[in-house]
């Protein structure tokens, strides 16, 4: 049972890492048809970012049906497994949201929207308030969902607990480095900042608290991890005194005797 468990955690492993190849590929030409947008120009990979959005969405379903098995099996990377896939949930999601309001709905970034660069085709439409409204509520419930994690995380009781947090909130901590990016973006995309937006909420990234806690968790692992090895010192010495021959007749006892000397 956990030799087959322990292949659907190499399984797991070795998908998601590709998953995360597709989505970087996907921002990446997403990326370069935002600055074909904004420079005027039609967007070129609009087709091929919806493809690599369809297939890193259709494995992380899989993804998602192999850490259920995981959690199911009680597995002790499962949790590490099920955060690890719903990061690539949460980047799918994010990426996803971009591409339809800046690609799908020709949104431009504000500073460019100029009748002197922009064809008329391009130009922001008052029609997309609403789903750039909704874009900022999302970017704003991300934003809040994470603090709360942050603030409610677990620090963990033995060494694998301590390392299995570490890599999880190295994961989310690079998460909300990225996403710093798309908040000064959005914000620099609003052509009329009123009630609800990114300019009138106080939306702060819980990045202070983020690298805290990592400083932590590293200081802790290494605190653990020195402490692991000491018990397990003691462990072995403990085991050659349970199992040594104490009796008369063993010609070590003289060594025995200089050793505790």
């Amino acid at each position: 049972r956990l030799e087959r468990l322990q292949r659907v955690v190499t399984k797991l492993q070795m998908e998601s890492g590709l998953c995360e190849e597709q989505l970087n590929q996907a921002d990446t030409l997403l990326q370069a048809d935002i600055r074909l947008l904004a420079a005027g120009k039609p967007p070129q990979k609009a087709a091929e970012v919806e493809r690599d959005l369809d297939k890193a969405d259709a494995m992380i379903r899989l993804l998602f049906n192999d850490v259920q098995s995981l959690k199911d099996g009680r597995h002790p990377q499962g949790e590490q497994m099920y955060r690890r896939v719903y990061r690539l949930h949460e980047r799918l999601v994010a990426i996803r949201t971009e591409y339809n309001l800046r690609l799908k709905s020709g949104v431009v970034p504000a500073a460019v929207t100029t009748t002197a660069t922009v064809p008329l085709g391009q130009r922001l439409r008052p029609e997309l308030d609403e789903a750039t409204l909704r874009y900022l509520q999302d970017l704003l419930a991300w934003v809040e969902d994470n603090q709360q994690r942050v603030a409610a995380a677990e620090w963990g009781m033995d060494l694998p607990t301590v390392e299995s947090h570490l890599g999880s909130h190295r994961g989310l901590h690079h998460s909300i480095e990225e996403f710093r990016a798309k908040i000064e973006r959005a914000r620099a995309d609003e052509v009329r900042p009123g009630p609800g937006s990114l300019h009138s909420h106080p939306c702060y990234l819980p990045q202070n608290s983020s690298k805290s806690r990592l400083r932590h968790l590293e200081s802790l692992h290494g605190f653990v991890s020195a402490a692991t090895k000491e018990l397990l010192w003691l462990s072995e010495k403990e085991e050659e005194e349970v199992t040594f021959d104490w009796s008369h007749q063993n010609p070590n006892m003289a060594a025995k005797k200089d050793n505790y000397s």
